[in-house]
């Protein structure tokens, strides 16, 4: 169980858009239901950017890279399932959302959320 500082969380938060942008590029390039946009493309690059820069100013601690990959999935299969529901003649998105849960539980056992007696 670790504790997450505000500069934890904005890694945490960037990896998470940054998850959302590159599985909703890759779906507008991919998949023909969904129409492409420079949106998904720019927002990936500048939360990388972000992720970067306060790569650079500290030094990573405890959980933080495996929250922050973490993260990153759960951005990437929530967009996933996102699509998957707007557009049901793609696939199930009962495998995604499954995974994205499990994901969900064990960043939250991890950041010591489930904990009651904090």
């Amino acid at each position: 169980m670790s504790s997450i500082s505000s500069q934890d969380k904005k890694v945490l938060l960037f990896s998470l858009i940054a998850g959302a942008g590159a599985n909703g590029t890759l779906a507008g390039v991919t998949l023909e239901q969904v129409a492409f946009s420079f949106f998904p493309l720019i927002a990936c690059g500048l939360a990388f950017y972000c992720m970067l820069s306060e790569y650079q100013n500290r030094a990573l601690e405890g959980d933080i890279p495996l929250l922050t990959a973490a993260s990153f999935l759960v951005g990437a299969l929530g967009y996933s399932v996102f699509i998957r529901v707007s557009f049901p003649e793609i696939g199930s998105n009962f495998l995604p959302l499954m995974i994205c849960m499990g994901i969900i539980f064990y960043m939250l056992h991890k950041t010591g959320l489930f904990n009651p007696d904090k």
